[in-house]
């Protein structure tokens, strides 16, 4: 779910907080999200029940590995509502910590109905559930969700509770009176420090969720147990999908860095595929699609190494940035050769890439000047260099001819916004002035290149031509969008013509996919050529 992923590292840093101050403490994915198996729940469509069980699961092996006689549940959004709906039915939740709860599932599904329609560019059949991200709600989910209100909820009376919301939340409010009502000893808590729990900034290095007055209540109302001497002796985990395996790897300076290498169940291969973090994800994907592709290059006799760059996800940033999402731009060349250098102890030799949209960016970078990288997968690449300015703004303008901008400034309607001071007159006419020189400028610049009449080549044919003389295999896959291909066809044209002066480059258009392949209609065949791609580059002896 995208909350969830939203959230990710600031509930990392939550969960150390409560180690340290302590309470031992769990993290853990639902079934068929994150990094967690399937199963057949995507076919079943019982995620309602299979999520609360897993819950009941988590609870029980937390207090045999710790040897706590009670626990407190931790939710954010539809994790509080399926936390909440758990405590209530056990006598050995002493406490829930609620953020942002789902209180009214009848007004959530809505919305979620809404997204999914919205991203599949169509309406599901009700009858069928609901498609959104990487989950397929059967019709009994969405009825369950629909039916759950937490204000007819009735926890248990010597159970205390925190609403941690926004103070708008007029639901949050009548759910706090409700239990009160009951006898619950309820905390209505403030959101200040803990809009990084359900907004994020695209590119910009921001603090991450500041959870002190969630757990000063904490210590109050469930005051840890006296420290125990004895300590718990974890083994090191693994899961087994059909046909491999994958085991988390810690690795980087003082194993700051976090991934998890996804092995074939037979075979010792020695190609390998990174797959960083893309954007602000956590390592899984935004739709958990780097998890169903490593298990896909798995099937097909590839292994994967799956991980997050320093500030995202599980990694911790650098000395006295750990507790900041670190800025989308921020160089991950030193990330990837740390990975790369931790899989040659494993007995990798051959390191192909894989990157989607920023990860594509960061790939393409960090592969240029990494020796060991082989061939790349780039997958909606935005742009090839950082912008100058305005970096956002930019980003957001693709797709968008300076046309666009020059007949909004002469619209009416354009005019009567800017006298109302509801338009930027300064921004509109940087997005016209950059698209002129984006479309036209750069157009003269690649006919003069081509001419022999300027011999200065721009980033995207530098990096390019040393990746060509290093023998590295690059392959582009673009969306249908214009948005999505408009920084490399201005280098290299819409079609791709001009890659042809780089033997080893090619460039595809994968019909249905989207950007940030949610939509399994489109990322399935755009898996097919990625597997497919990386095969290709496999000395004959390797074969499977």
């Amino acid at each position: 779910m995208r909350e969830a992923s939203l959230a990710y590292a600031s509930v990392r840093l939550l969960a150390q907080d409560l180690a340290a101050a302590g309470y031992p403490t769990l993290r853990f994915d639902y079934p068929a999200a994150g990094n967690s198996l399937d199963g057949d729940l995507n076919q079943t469509g019982l995620h309602w029940t299979s999520w609360q069980r897993s819950i009941d699961g988590a609870i029980d092996w937390l207090r045999g590995v710790s040897g706590a006689r009670r626990v407190v549940l931790l939710g954010l959004a539809t994790g509080g509502a399926l936390a909440t709906l758990v405590a209530a039915a056990r006598r050995d939740v002493a406490g829930l910590m609620l953020f942002e709860p789902v209180i009214v599932g009848r007004s959530h599904i809505r919305q979620l109905i809404l997204e999914g329609d919205l991203q599949r560019g169509a309406s599901m059949p009700r009858e069928l559930g609901l498609e959104i991200r990487e989950n397929r709600f059967g019709s009994l989910t969405v009825a369950q969700i629909g039916e759950t209100d937490l204000r007819e909820v009735v926890p248990p009376a010597d159970m205390t509770v925190a609403i941690f919301a926004r103070p708008e939340s007029k639901a949050a409010d009548d759910c706090a009176r409700a239990w009160s009502g009951r006898g619950v000893a309820v905390t209505r808590g403030g959101f200040d420090g803990l809009e990084a729990l359900v907004h994020q900034e695209l590119l910009d290095e921001v603090p991450l969720a500041d959870f002190t007055p969630a757990i000063a209540w904490l210590k109050e109302a469930v005051p840890p147990a006296p420290p125990s001497m004895a300590t718990i002796d974890l083994p090191v985990f693994v899961l087994q999908p059909p046909g491999c395996i994958d085991t988390p790897l810690r690795f980087g300076p003082e194993n700051r860095l976090f991934g998890v290498l996804c092995r074939p169940e037979r075979g010792t291969p020695t190609d390998i595929v990174l797959i960083p973090t893309g954007g602000r994800e956590p390592s899984y994907g935004a739709a958990r699609q780097n998890v169903v592709l490593a298990r896909r290059l798995a099937e097909a006799g590839i292994a994967s190494f799956r991980f997050d760059f320093a500030g995202i996800g599980d990694s911790a940033g650098p000395p006295g940035k750990e507790r900041v999402l670190s800025h989308a731009f921020t160089d991950r060349a030193a990330d990837v050769k740390a990975a790369v250098d931790t899989l040659e102890t494993l007995g990798f030799s051959r390191f192909a890439m894989h990157g989607l949209c920023l990860g594509a960016f960061h790939a393409l970078h960090a592969g240029a000047v990494e020796p060991r990288v082989s061939a790349l997968v780039l997958i909606n690449l935005p742009v090839f260099m950082v912008p100058a300015s305005n970096a956002l703004g930019q980003l957001e303008q693709r797709g968008r001819s300076a046309g666009h901008y020059l007949a909004k400034l002469l619209r009416p309607s354009s005019w009567g916004n800017l006298l109302g001071g509801r338009s930027n007159l300064a921004a509109l006419r940087r997005a016209a002035l950059f698209h002129l020189h984006s479309q036209t400028v750069g157009r003269l610049e690649r006919l003069a290149q081509r001419a022999g009449l300027r011999s200065t080549k721009s980033f995207a044919h530098r990096a390019m031509a040393t990746l060509s003389q290093r023998g590295v295999r690059t392959l582009y896959l673009f969306s249908n969008g214009p948005e999505d291909i408009e920084s490399f066809a201005a280098e290299f044209g819409a079609d791709g013509a001009g890659l042809a002066a780089y033997p080893g480059a090619e460039m595809r258009i994968v019909p249905g996919m989207d950007h940030s392949l949610t939509i399994t209609a489109g990322r399935v065949p755009a898996e097919t050529m990625m597997v497919e791609f990386v095969l290709a580059g496999r000395p004959a002896s390797d074969g499977v």
